[in-house]
This record gives C-alpha cells, sequence and structure tokens, in this order.
C-alpha cells in the first residue's frame, strides 16, 4: 500500500515537472507582456531601486514591484552559473508552486484526505494556464495570491484566525501584483459569500479582523514609500492604472485634476483593451475542463449543490472575476487568468461525481486525441528538414520567414522521452480510475507544450525573439550623445534596452504640438524609429529639420515590425 502511494506522489511530481519547467528554461524573453517585464528587472539591478518601477529610464506605473523584485532576488543568487533569461524565471517557479500548493490545501479542506490533488491536476490541464503563466508577467503572482485567498477562505470556518491570516496574505500578493485589481475581486467575493448561511458564522466574522491586520502591511508600504518619492507617480499609479482601467482615461483624468494631480497626455497604453466581452465568452475555452466538470456538479446534484461551501466558493469568486472584468472599461482574456484558480478548484469537485465508465471513455479519446496531436506534431518536425509536406513548411515559412530549421539534441532526446513515456503511462494505467480523468488531459495538454518548448523552439525563437537587436550596439560609437525615437512600444523599449543598452528620448511621449521643439532641443545625434507595417502605408522619416540623416541599419521583427536607425550627417 505504502509502496503504491509513493509511486503515486513520484508520478505526480514527475507530472508537475512536465507542466513547470519547459517555457522557463533556454529561451529569450518574447513580447509584449513579457518584455517590458526584463526592463523592469534590469533596471532594480542596474539602480537597487525597488519602489518605482522603471522601463528604459522612464517610470513606468502599472504594476508594484513584487514580481519583479522576485525575479531579481533570483537573478541575483543564480548568475552566472546560470543564464539571465533562465534564472530570471525562478520568479514564476516560485509563484507557480505556491499556486498548485494553495490549491491543493484548499482542495483537500473541501473534499477530505488524499483529494487534494484534484485541484492541482485539473489546474495544470486548463488551456488558459499552458503558456500565459509561462511568461515573465505579473499575472504570475497574481493568480497565486488569488489560489492563497482561496484557501485561506476555506479554512475560515474551521480555522478563523489562521484562515483570516492566510486570506490577507493572499490579498496581499495579488495587490504588490497588480494593484487594486486583485484586492477589489477578492474583498467582493467575501462579501457575496454573506449570499448563502454557511458563510453568515461567527468564525466567518472573526476571521475579518486578522484579514484586515495581515493585509495591511502590504497595503501601505510600497504606497507610502512611492507617495514619498512622488505624489506624481503615486498619481499616475493609483488613478490612471488601477481606477483608470474600470472607469476610463477621461473619467480618472477629471479626478486627477481635482486632485491636483494632472496627468502626462501621453500615458501608458499597454494592456488597454476593449474585449473584455471576449474575455467573459472565453472563460469556458481557458477553463476546460474545470468549467464541464462543473457543469457536472450541478448536473448530478442539482441545487443541493449550491448548499455546499467548497462550491459557493469556487463559484462565487469565479462569477466575480468574470462579471467584473466584463464591466470594466478595459479588458483583456489575460484579466481573465485569475479566474482559473476558482474555476479548479470548482472542477476538481466534479472529480467524485464521475463515474468509472466515463473514466474508461475520457482515457480513450485523450489517448487518440492527443496521440493523433503528437503524431502530426513530429511528421511535421521531421518534415521541416525536408521542406516537405510542402504546405506546412510553406506556412512556416511565411509565419516565420528567417527561421532556418535546426537539429538540436537534448530537446530531441527529451521529446522523445516523453512520447514513450506518455504511451507507456496511457496503456498501462489503471482502467476506470476516476482521479486520473483530469490528469489524463493534463500530461496530453503538458506534453503538447513541451514539444513546443522543445523541438519546435527554434521556430519560436525565430519569430518571438528580440537577440537580433545586439546588432545595433556594434553600430554606436562609445561615448554618443543621445537617441531620439518615435513609435517604440514598451516592450520594443525594454528590449533596446536589454540586448543593445540603449535608452532612447521619447519625442512621441509629449503633445504632438511640441515634438518639433522637442526634437529640436534634444539634438541627438541618432533617431531611431518603429514603423507598422500594414497595408501599404507611407514609412516615415525622421524630422528633416534637425538633419541630414542617414539610415545606417534597418531590421524587421515577426513581418511586423520595421525599425530603423538614422544618424546625423555633418549639413553641407
Amino acid at each position: 500500500m505504502k509502496s503504491a502511494l509513493n509511486s503515486k506522489v513520484l508520478l505526480f511530481l514527475l507530472l508537475v515537472a512536465v507542466w513547470l519547467l519547459p517555457g522557463l528554461i533556454g529561451r529569450d524573453p518574447w513580447k509584449a507582456d513579457e518584455a517590458y517585464t526584463y526592463g523592469l528587472v534590469q533596471h532594480i539591478i542596474e539602480t537597487g531601486d525597488h519602489v518605482v518601477p522603471t522601463l528604459a529610464g522612464e517610470p513606468f506605473l502599472q504594476k508594484p514591484p513584487l514580481f519583479f523584485s522576485t525575479a531579481v532576488a533570483f537573478v541575483k543568487a543564480l548568475t552566472p552559473m546560470i543564464s539571465f533569461e533562465t534564472a530570471v524565471h525562478g520568479a514564476n517557479v516560485v509563484f507557480l508552486v505556491l499556486t498548485l500548493l494553495a490549491l491543493g490545501l484548499a482542495c483537500r479542506e473541501i473534499l477530505g484526505e488524499g483529494k487534494g490533488w484534484y485541484a492541482a491536476g485539473v489546474f495544470m490541464g486548463c488551456i488558459g494556464q499552458c503558456h500565459t503563466l509561462k511568461l515573465m508577467i505579473t499575472d504570475v503572482s497574481l493568480v497565486a495570491g488569488f489560489a492563497v485567498a482561496l484557501y485561506g477562505l476555506a479554512i475560515t470556518n474551521r480555522k478563523a484566525w489562521l484562515g483570516g491570516l492566510i486570506t490577507g496574505t493572499g490579498i496581499g500578493i495579488t495587490f504588490m501584483s497588480k494593484g487594486l485589481f486583485g484586492p477589489g475581486l477578492i474583498g467582493v467575493t467575501m462579501l457575496a459569500l454573506l449570499v448563502f448561511k454557511e458563510w453568515r458564522t461567527k468564525a466567518y466574522f472573526k476571521s475579518w479582523i486578522t484579514v484586515a491586520v495581515s493585509v495591511l502591511p502590504w497595503l501601505l508600504i510600497w504606497p507610502i514609500l512611492l507617495y514619498q518619492r512622488s505624489p506624481q507617480l503615486f498619481g499616475e499609479w493609483f488613478l490612471e492604472n488601477n481606477l483608470g482601467r474600470f472607469l476610463g482615461h477621461a473619467a480618472v483624468t477629471k479626478i486627477g485634476e481635482a486632485m491636483g494631480l494632472p496627468f502626462l497626455k501621453a500615458v501608458n497604453t499597454i494592456g488597454m483593451h476593449d474585449d473584455r466581452y471576449i474575455a467573459f465568452f472565453g472563460l469556458p475555452m481557458l477553463a476546460f475542463p474545470a468549467i464541464p466538470l462543473a457543469v457536472w456538479i450541478f448536473w448530478k446534484e442539482k441545487g443541493a449543490a449550491l448548499r455546499k461551501p467548497g462550491v459557493q466558493l469556487a463559484l462565487v469568486n469565479m462569477l466575480v472575476i468574470t462579471t467584473i472584468v466584463t464591466m470594466s472599461r478595459n479588458g483583456r482574456e489575460l484579466y481573465e487568468i485569475p479566474a482559473l484558480a476558482a474555476a479548479a478548484l470548482l472542477g476538481a469537485q466534479g472529480i467524485d461525481l464521475l463515474t468509472e465508465k466515463f473514466a474508461r471513455g475520457w482515457r480513450k479519446f485523450t489517448l487518440v486525441a492527443f496521440g493523433l496531436v503528437f503524431g502530426l506534431i513530429w511528421v511535421a518536425w521531421v518534415g521541416q528538414f525536408f521542406a516537405q509536406p510542402s504546405f506546412i513548411w510553406n506556412k512556416l515559412h511565411a509565419w516565420s520567414p528567417e527561421y532556418v530549421p535546426v537539429f538540436q539534441t537534448l530537446p530531441f532526446l527529451i521529446a522523445v522521452l516523453f512520447t514513450v513515456g506518455w504511451i507507456v503511462w496511457m496503456v498501462k494505467q489503471p482502467q476506470g480510475e476516476r482521479s486520473l480523468a483530469a490528469v489524463n488531459w493534463a500530461v496530453g495538454l503538458c506534453g503538447a507544450y513541451l514539444f513546443l518548448m522543445t523541438i519546435w523552439l527554434p521556430l519560436m525563437e525565430s519569430r518571438m525573439s528580440y537577440r537580433h537587436l545586439t546588432e545595433v550596439k556594434a553600430l554606436l560609437p562609445a561615448n554618443y550623445g543621445c537617441i531620439a525615437s518615435t513609435g517604440l512600444g514598451e516592450p520594443q523599449r525594454a528590449m533596446f534596452h536589454y540586448y543593445a543598452g540603449v535608452k532612447t528620448k521619447r519625442i512621441d511621449a509629449v503633445e504632438k504640438a511640441k515634438r518639433a521643439e522637442l526634437a529640436k532641443t534634444l539634438n541627438c545625434e541618432f533617431f531611431l524609429m518603429e514603423h507598422e507595417t500594414f497595408g501599404k502605408k507611407k514609412i516615415p522619416e525622421p524630422p528633416a529639420e534637425q538633419g541630414p540623416w542617414k539610415l545606417i541599419w534597418e531590421d524587421m521583427h515577426s513581418g511586423k515590425e520595421l525599425f530603423r536607425l538614422y544618424q546625423k550627417q555633418p549639413k553641407p
């Protein structure tokens, strides 16, 4: 019995490794959000300043610094033993492991001893997290904060003080990851749970005291330090990057003016996408298979399911996140990612209700489905070296014209080892084991991503990496004065700083009427321009009155980002 238990533990840890490591090792930073995270981490390493997140020389107040500071700690501890690009992902490892641990503990609290891994298995199988949480983005720590808060809430009716302490800590992690977004959603969840009598208990209300006490340091220390550094920067962070994402820029501009905190006309707009309804309707796909498992609970138990505190907790939190993201003035599918923690916890409670017949059928389905997927992946990988099948090679070449197929021994061996292991696992596993339904899906999904991050990584790097920007460094003299720029987005500015050591003076960071005067005042020797090459729009030129200019470098990234570097020439 003990040997069987140890085997299950080892297999589960192996699944965690297959889920966790691909995408965190041996690759360059990718656009968009991950690229600017590297720039913020690099600033902290260069200056030691953890208070004001700064991107390529300019304050970048979209998120508090918890995730960036955690990454810096790993870089300082692990480099030069391992590369910067790998060491920085230590932050992902910490918060992803914390997410699994918190979900597992919450699930054990709800379902009982020996079933905590259900939620971790469902979470690892959710489609929405597969690639997103392997990127260097603050949503990684945000999800961890939500998972910790869910665990704290799950135990409050049994251990009020401890539950409140853990809940407050989770809220604090979400705040220091992405501002008021997380605390607001968890706070609304705590209030909404009072609809159910199971939560209107003395213990639950008592836990609010320790929630308030434990969350205060998280909510106060960094904002106070930021305000002491600059009330203007504090106002930009608090209003534009918190309230502004919910109310819209125009509304918070009026609030800021009333508070004596006027905003710059050119504000950071990364992430300002109005596709919130897509986020709402996209949740079933992002959270698959958690959502079907959740639906199964209500199909089997009808209204009785809503009388279970564990179902109430996960369902309310998931609906609160989805509703508020949909109501927000600015939304993306990315903002829905925190709902995956609650969805996984809810879906895990449906595993207990599965039948052995369903488990057997689901195993056969995943075996056939992922068998076909893996087979196609291998056929396409082998065929690329012979440019066959031609229709696949043409698609690959069109997607990344710079890509040249390359054989790498270690990634190839890892992919082969996983393929063999997956076949053995699917054929030899116990038949009709209900708890393996979610795990089988998670293994298949993790395997598909592992192939992408091993044998197909050169293709991804050819399109997503900015390493080619190192060419710029060789073109610049040692003691140049400054580089003016227009059109550069936040990711591109971060990557020019990271790979070429370039911090530009952005002409387009001021009002349009003042740009000519700023360019004249700066009088830079170099001018860097980015142009999105959609359609046949005319490619802009640097200001002629500041020239004459000579084009000394040109590069196209991922087929649509055209970079041009000009050098000022002596006037005739």
